[in-house]
This record gives structure tokens, C-alpha cells and sequence, in this order.
């Protein structure tokens, strides 16, 4: 195919896309004519460059183009495989358990962060394989960062903010038998925060089947946040 060919081609159907990934793979022509278009593209203000070979076409609005969520940046280059959520201050906000907006995107991952990514901030959670194996979505890993981040994040008293966590889990798109099953490689912490949430909520068998954390300093740490008696 001939270069101009393939230039107009990607050309073509990137403008006709509206908040979408690109990668040089979703056009048919010779590689390397694919990857100067696009940086023609990018050049010109109509993409933008995510990392080396990705791309977004986002929607024009009146303050320039639509970026994708870091969520979304980080599952578009990581893949479908591992459990992905919004961590820190940018998961309480998410969630209605704080008003402090992030300086940066905190995006949690259970595989090994990606390199290259600008503007976000990735925490390695390889360890809590649950997540993954559970196939948590976006919303159940968000929640779990959460409890996990909540003596630093939460803002809300412990009476509030626990209603505000059983709101979350009676959402429709969480499973709260997955965030149990996914709770098995949680930190203690999370796991007594988890089961106090649980039994809040009315959740007491799902609450039974998390197991306890077997510290006394994990669980006294989990109930000062809790506003449990010692």
C-alpha cells in the first residue's frame, strides 16, 4: 500500500473516532508510515500521545479535548488480565469519602506497573492477587483501596463514613461475594475494616466468611480508625 495511502486511511479513521485508544497494531498499511501519521496527528493537536505506540482521539469540548481517566489509560496499555482501581485521595473522592481532590491520578495495579505513563501514579498491589483472581472491577478495587487508605484518606467520622461504605456495596456493579473471596489476600487491616463494613451493612455471613486478622496490633490499629473501644 502506498504511503500516502495508509496516511489517508489512518487519517481518516481517526477523525471519524471520538474518545478512543490507538495503537499502530488498529491500522493496515506499512508500520512505520502508520507511525508518522500518527505523530503528524499528535502534532497537530488531534491526538494525543499516551506513551510510546498509544494514542487517544478524545471528544473536543469547549476547554480542548476529553482525556481519558487514568483508570482507563492504565487498562488500555496493562490489558483485561489484571484487577485495576483508583487508589489514595483520587479513590476517597471517587467514592464520596473525602472532598480533597488528588495533585495527580493514584491508579492501583496487581501486575507490574507499566513505565512510560505521564501525569499518573501507579501502585504495585502485586502481592493482593485476590483482586485479580476474583476479577474484581474498577468500582470493587476503588473500595478496597479505600478501607485500605482510610485512617489517611477518609475524611468522614467512622459512623459516616461507615454508611457511606455500605452505600457503595449495595451498588449494582459490586459483587460483594468477590470482595470477599478477594479479601483472602488483603492485609489484615483491610480484612477487619472489610468485616466491620460487612456486619454494618447486614452482611453478617459474608462478614463470617473474611477471616480475622490474627495481630492484636493490626486489629487495635483497625478499630482506633473505626472508633471501636480498645
Amino acid at each position: 500500500m502506498p504511503m500516502l495511502s495508509t496516511a489517508a486511511a489512518v487519517r481518516s479513521r481517526v477523525h471519524r473516532s471520538r474518545d478512543t485508544f490507538w495503537q499502530v497494531a488498529d491500522f493496515d498499511g506499512e508500520p512505520h508510515a502508520v507511525v508518522l501519521e500518527l505523530r503528524r496527528l499528535v502534532a497537530a493537536g488531534e491526538l494525543e500521545r499516551v506513551r510510546r505506540g498509544v494514542y487517544w482521539r478524545g471528544r473536543s469540548t469547549r476547554f480542548g479535548a476529553r482525556l481519558p481517566s487514568a483508570v482507563q489509560t492504565l487498562r488500555e496499555v496493562a490489558g483485561d488480565r489484571e484487577a485495576i482501581g483508583a487508589a489514595g485521595w483520587y479513590a476517597t473522592n471517587i467514592l464520596g469519602l473525602s472532598t480533597q481532590v488528588s495533585p495527580e491520578p493514584v491508579v492501583s495495579i496487581t501486575g507490574r506497573p507499566p513505565t512510560g505513563l505521564r501525569g499518573i501514579r501507579i501502585v504495585n498491589r502485586a502481592s493482593r492477587t485476590g483482586r485479580r483472581d476474583a476479577r474484581l472491577n474498577e468500582l470493587e478495587v476503588t473500595l478496597l483501596e479505600a478501607l485500605d487508605g482510610w485512617e489517611r484518606y477518609v475524611e468522614l467520622d467512622h459512623a459516616t463514613a461507615l454508611d457511606r461504605f455500605a452505600e457503595i456495596l449495595r451498588q449494582p456493579d459490586v459483587r460483594v461475594e468477590r470482595i470477599v473471596r478477594a479479601a483472602a489476600t488483603e492485609s489484615a487491616v483491610v480484612r477487619e475494616r472489610l468485616r466491620a463494613v460487612l456486619e454494618h451493612g447486614g452482611w453478617s455471613d459474608e462478614a463470617a466468611k473474611v477471616g480475622r486478622a490474627r495481630s492484636h496490633t493490626s486489629r487495635e490499629r483497625a478499630r482506633r480508625v473505626l472508633g471501636e473501644a480498645s
